[in-house]
């Protein structure tokens, strides 16, 4: 008996512990995981009240677990240095006292509190730290908006439902100013947006119902809003208003060839036209005391630099301000001041500068400010002086890899095809011979303009790269015509707004092959088999319709072969090896994803590839027309991983191609040989901070 209770109480023992060491584990495990959740939040989402607020409730869920503890202590002071908050020092000063024996968070924390200390004794001499600080960054950062003069605020799309939002800078919450509906209700959306110099109101633009932006006006809670300015097929962008809150600057663009600076008045919407203009400005503000408006301006007609002028309102004259031959542009006017803060690549790298003006001239030669601070786009400045500006840190890179298609496996893992210009490379296609691989370089990614855009041949045999200048302000979706000798792409140049051009691969020279619609756009194109006809796939807002069109290269004659009810788009066009038919990607209600072919003879089409759930990318047929490859969604939201997928198209279930999974795979081609396969994979994303303190000392 005593013998049995022994092994009971043993046995009970034992499971106490277990229960114990277990509760302790699932304790542990729990606290982990919610550090990584708030690091997530903090790191990647840069949404750091939130962060904060995970990282205090471990403090109370998990006091016990003091190395985890220590750490989320440690992260609740980053976060707030981060946000420019005082606090820092406070939660720094608590890893030391609470957390002695956790010795890595308190070597940090005890740097972070000397630096602090030092910038603490810094300010209270009277002195001012120059200082960059990252203040937005995450998969839902949005650049269109600009910073309330307060600097509490920053507007911006939301690109969920297409309205105009503003975020808290500090908090990170977001408030809807419009209430348009979902997507399924509207497809009418906000783009620029501009803050009113009391901070109580935007003008933005809006893309209406009738395929055209239009000006609009509302106050910051969403009361009074207005239709400030509509014209029929003209589109007006605003940007600044004036000092006094009575005038916004807008650019006009008439019939997507003409464009004009203007004045628009907030009272009555009336326009007043400053001056004609061919290219549209990256920047133009007003200056402080409303006299002038300084913007940039392209230095000859094609050319990709730019100069900087002061406009004369009143005497409607243009003054030059910075005449250089490097590329100059308006990062804007620093508040209650004579000074203009400019972006120049003079130095070999694009850097912040500053020029005086005094009576409408320049006082002296430009100071540099700070070196190799990027190709910024500027958000604005608060009434205190702190430059806000957006920085592009997306990458995208064109990539070969290598295939055995009757095995669907990789045999050799993905590699860039160029290490120059990295993360600005995409578009890729294989000449008809496969000699050569042909893709986009976009040199001056987000600023526009002829030349940002680069044309690249690379020699498969050598890897040499040549590359082409055509004459357009931008372009893109390029494809090789079936002979070789040209590769088409569409762009636009100073008398189209968008186009399909054909570009000489032996001289760059561009020709114009055929002009969108004014209700339309090009989306995609691809080539008959014997290359005397292009198909190329009209979207048509106003009429909610997509449709395909067949034009023939020798006559010119065009011919609609296919029509659907839009949205959603129809993407990637592309002609079966044997000829006889057209794919492209499409949706229908619901979202299920398809790839369809029609006869190019003609009949009914049909589906080669239907996808329930997340979306095919791209495509491409094998060069023996028996199968598909395609890329796959494989996660929703942003940063989603892409799978390569083929199909047979005899029969049978689509199968995975082993090891191989990229972030958005785009413009899958396959090699003639049907052993490689090149396609770009990336993502845009960008980052906003703050320029504070930047000012030379006076002496």
């Amino acid at each position: 008996m005593r013998n049995r209770r022994k092994i009971l109480l043993t046995l009970f023992l034992t499971i106490v512990c277990l229960i114990f060491v277990f509760g302790n584990l699932t304790s542990q495990e729990s606290a982990a995981e919610l550090f990584e959740k708030a690091f997530y939040y903090e790191d990647v989402q840069g949404d750091l009240q939130k962060a904060i607020e995970l990282y205090e409730q471990i403090l109370k869920q998990f006091p016990k677990n003091r190395e985890i503890a220590a750490k989320a202590q440690l992260h609740i002071g980053l976060c707030y240095e981060k946000l420019g908050l005082e606090e820092a020092q406070r939660a720094y000063q608590n890893v030391v006292d609470n957390y002695p024996e956790q010795r890595e968070a308190v070597k940090v924390a005890k740097e972070k509190l000397l630096v602090l200390q030092k910038a603490q004794t810094f300010i209270q001499k009277g002195d001012k730290e120059f200082k960059i600080r990252q203040v937005w960054a995450g998969p839902d950062v949005d650049t269109s908006g600009e910073l309330s003069p307060d600097g509490k605020y920053l507007s911006f799309a939301d690109m969920n439902s297409g309205d105009l939002a503003i975020r808290e800078l500090v908090s990170g919450k977001k408030h809807h100013i419009t209430k348009k509906g979902s997507w399924d209700k509207s497809y009418e959306f906000v783009q620029d947006s501009r803050w009113s110099p009391d901070g109580k109101r935007l003008a933005y633009a809006w893309f209406n119902k009738d395929n055209f932006l239009e000006l609009r006006i509302i106050g910051l809670d969403g009361s009074k809003p207005r239709i400030l300015y509509r014209e029929k097929d003209e589109w007006v962008f605003p940007a600044d208003w004036s000092p006094d809150g009575k005038y916004i600057l807008v650019y006009l663009i008439r019939g997507y060839k003409n464009s004009q600076a203007g004045l628009i008045s907030v009272k009555d919407g009336s326009l007043q036209v400053l001056k004609e203009i061919k290219s549209y400005p990256r920047n133009g503000i007003f200056s402080p005391d409303g006299s002038y408006i300084v913007y940039d301006y392209p230095q000859e007609e094609d050319s990709q630099e730019h100069d900087i002028f002061l406009f004369s309102i009143a005497g409607k004259r243009e003054i030059p301000v910075v005449n250089h031959p490097a590329d100059d542009w308006v990062l804007g006017w620093v508040p209650d001041s004579n000074i203009i803060l400019f972006s120049s690549d003079r130095t070999g790298t694009y850097d912040a500068w500053m020029v005086e003006v005094a009576d409408s001239k320049p006082l002296g030669n430009p100071k540099l400010i700070r070196k190799e601070i990027g190709q910024i786009s500027p958000l604005g400045f608060t009434n205190k002086g702190s430059f806000y500006y957006s920085l592009q840190t997306g990458m995208v890179d064109v990539y070969i890899a290598s295939l055995d298609l009757k095995k669907g496996t990789v045999l050799a893992q993905p590699e860039k095809v160029t290490q120059r210009f990295v993360g600005s490379n995409y578009s890729p296609d294989w000449s008809p011979d496969g000699e050569y691989l042909a893709y986009i370089s976009e040199r001056k990614p987000g600023l526009g303009g002829p030349g940002s855009n680069i044309l690249c041949i690379r020699s498969d045999e050598t890897g040499e790269v040549r590359e082409l200048f055509p004459k357009l302000k931008s372009f893109g979706r390029l494809r090789w015509a079936p002979d070789g000798r040209s590769i088409f792409v569409t762009g636009s140049d100073e008398e189209v707004f968008l186009g399909l051009y054909k570009i000489d691969v032996k001289t760059g020279d561009k020709t114009l092959v055929a002009e969108s619609e004014p209700d339309a756009n090009i989306k995609d194109f691809t080539f008959s088999l014997d290359g005397k006809s292009v198909f190329y796939a009209y979207f048509e807002w106003p009429k909610k319709r997509a449709r395909i069109m067949r034009h023939d290269l020798e006559t010119g004659q065009v011919k609609e072969v296919y029509r659907k009810t839009a949205p959603p788009d129809i993407g990637q066009l592309s002609v079966s090896p044997d000829g006889k038919y057209l794919a492209f990607i499409t949706a229908e209600p619901g979202w299920p994803w398809f790839i369809k072919a029609i006869p190019i003879a003609g009949g009914e089409s049909q589906d080669l590839i239907k996808i329930k759930s997340n979306g095919i990318n791209t495509y491409a047929w094998t060069p023996d027309g028996k199968e598909i490859l395609f890329a796959k969604d494989m996660s929703k939201g942003e940063g989603q991983a892409c799978e390569l997928w083929q199909m047979p198209l005899e029969g049978g279930e689509p199968q995975k191609l082993l090891d191989l999974a990229m972030e958005r795979m785009r413009r899958l081609s396959i090699h003639p040989d049907g052993k490689r396969i090149t396609f770009y994979s990336g993502k845009s994303s960008a980052e906003i901070w703050v320029m504070e303190n930047f000012l030379p000392k006076e002496k």
